[in-house]
């Protein structure tokens, strides 16, 4: 999945996803909502045949970028777990 970064401030990240889906940024978004000092978790797509969405990120007292990271590693951990529960399945 191809990415672009738009904005990266301390309080404020923005982040272009070439293909991802209202799942995929939801998974983001509740997983950054856990995280301390976030004011604004969310994404836009104005259409999705004509935009890429885009996802917004701000913080206060808190870097974004460890906001955004922590987050990611959070989902990462949780994805890594799921996965052995499912091969426990076979």
């Amino acid at each position: 999945m191809e990415y672009a970064v738009l904005k990266e401030d301390k309080d404020e990240i923005q982040v272009e996803f070439s293909e991802a889906n209202h799942g995929f940024l939801n998974m983001i978004k509740e997983a950054i909502w856990k995280e301390s000092g976030v004011e604004l978790a969310s994404f836009r797509m104005e259409h999705p045949e004509v935009s890429k969405p885009v996802f917004v990120l701000k913080t206060k007292g808190k870097e974004a970028k460890k906001v955004w990271n922590s987050a990611l590693d959070s989902i990462s951990s949780d994805l890594d777990k799921f996965e052995k529960e499912l091969k426990k399945l076979k």
